[in-house]
């Protein structure tokens, strides 16, 4: 091989080394930024201290949820729990101003599960008291029936008819019975009724 062939090898090989270089830096950059844009895909309003808030959802897995999760209010002031309080052990925390800073009272974390399993229907089912909130109850949720028998009870029939005003809820209260009401009991499928679940 003469002196020519070499420095041919020699340049090919350095531009094979920049180019694989700048490849790898650019996949590198991408994956970074497509970390960061994952981070706040739901556009999430921040605060002044850059931590995004708002409410939790129930189909939002514990990546997606806001830094500050919207929990009430104090005497008209917005209340927001951390993350890592939503998430964490159930107990009294912390509810915090929209600034993520100041306590204006405390909150109680209940068990939670976010990812409830499905049923062959595509119903989520599990307990009440996994859920974080009423408004992230499974479909179906599990209930002892009046014979004792365990199943699952549809949320909705459970909920009953949400009134849309106040006045309409006074007329739902008057309208309901001292004796309570019945409702299906369904197996975990939703559909098989397997016994009857007396609500008070």
């Amino acid at each position: 091989m003469d002196f020519t062939s070499i420095r041919i090898v020699f340049v090919v090989g350095c531009i094979v080394f920049v180019l694989g270089s700048v490849m790898v830096f650019q996949s590198t950059d991408a994956k970074s930024t497509m970390i960061q844009s994952n981070r706040n895909t739901l556009n999430y309003p921040e605060n002044e201290h850059g931590q995004t808030y708002g409410s939790a959802q129930e189909d939002h897995s514990a990546d997606m949820l806001p830094d500050l999760i919207h929990a009430g209010s104090v005497n008209g002031i917005q209340g927001y729990l951390l993350k890592k309080d939503y998430l964490g052990e159930p107990g009294d925390v912390p509810l915090y101003d929209v600034d993520g800073k100041t306590v204006i009272g405390t909150f109680h974390v209940g068990a939670k599960n976010m990812n409830f399993p499905k049923n062959i229907h595509g119903q989520t089912y599990g307990s009440s008291a996994d859920a974080a909130s009423p408004g992230m109850e499974p479909e179906l949720i599990r209930a002892i029936g009046v014979d004792g028998t365990e199943g699952y009870v549809l949320k909705k029939d459970l909920d009953g008819e949400l009134p849309k005003s106040p006045e309409e809820a006074i007329a739902i209260q008057n309208s309901r019975s001292p004796d309570g009401r019945d409702i299906p009991l369904y197996d975990v499928d939703g559909e098989s009724v397997i016994g009857v679940f007396h609500v008070d």
